[in-house]
């Protein structure tokens, strides 16, 4: 069991002190010197504290190597997109902007009336979109995206698979089956296939 010397590390990589993580977790310093230098360990429902405190999984508290773990905090930015990693539960599978196409796709559950003027946002996203309902916002994919309608930006490194897209600009391999298409701009690296086309400006990429 390596859970003090994966706090330490884990602290260490925030830059905090024994003193801080003891003010956020309401514990005393002492108990988190203890914990570190394996004298004691953490009370069981500190767990999930510790974990989120930290951006990792619980499981990963107990791992042999908690520098193999991937840290969820290097993908923060400052701003409002919502980003999404790939996981298992409360197990972090993995936290990356490379994914292989051997992967299973990350289902993404959005709200029924998303397309709600009211509720817009954005979204990135390190696997593939899988979405039923419409998406109201700009959507970053490092995969494939499949869904009903998206009503926003859309750049993907993938193909894109949906019913009704609006958006002004579009970025992505493929375009397929997609019923009704709208936009200022389509960049695209193979083929666009709309019973129902309007655009400004389409770009091949990689055709001379």
């Amino acid at each position: 069991m390596n859970i003090g010397n994966n706090i330490k590390q884990l602290r260490q990589r925030l830059n905090l002190t024994q003193e801080q993580i003891a003010f956020k977790l309401g514990v005393s310093y002492q108990a988190v010197s203890k914990w570190e230098n394996n004298v004691n360990t953490p009370d069981i429902s500190l767990l999930p504290e510790i974990a989120d405190l930290f951006g990792v999984s619980i499981d990963s508290l107990f791992t042999e190597n908690i520098a193999d773990c991937p840290d969820i905090r290097s993908f923060m930015r400052g701003d409002d997109v919502i980003r999404v990693v790939q996981i298992r539960g409360q197990k972090i599978l993995k936290v990356s902007s490379t994914f292989s196409p051997g992967e299973p796709p990350i289902e993404i559950a959005f709200p029924h009336d998303c397309n709600d003027e009211t509720q817009y946002f954005k979204v990135e996203v390190y696997g593939h979109v899988i979405a039923d309902g419409a998406i109201n916002g700009d959507v970053i994919c490092h995969q494939s995206i499949n869904s009903g309608t998206i009503n926003g930006d859309v750049r993907s490194d993938g193909n894109i698979d949906v019913k009704e897209l609006n958006g002004q600009n579009i970025t992505c391999q493929n375009i397929t089956d997609c019923y009704k298409l709208s936009a200022n701009k389509i960049e695209c690296g193979g083929n666009i296939s709309s019973a129902n086309l309007t655009c400004d400006q389409i770009i091949y990429k990689n055709r001379s």
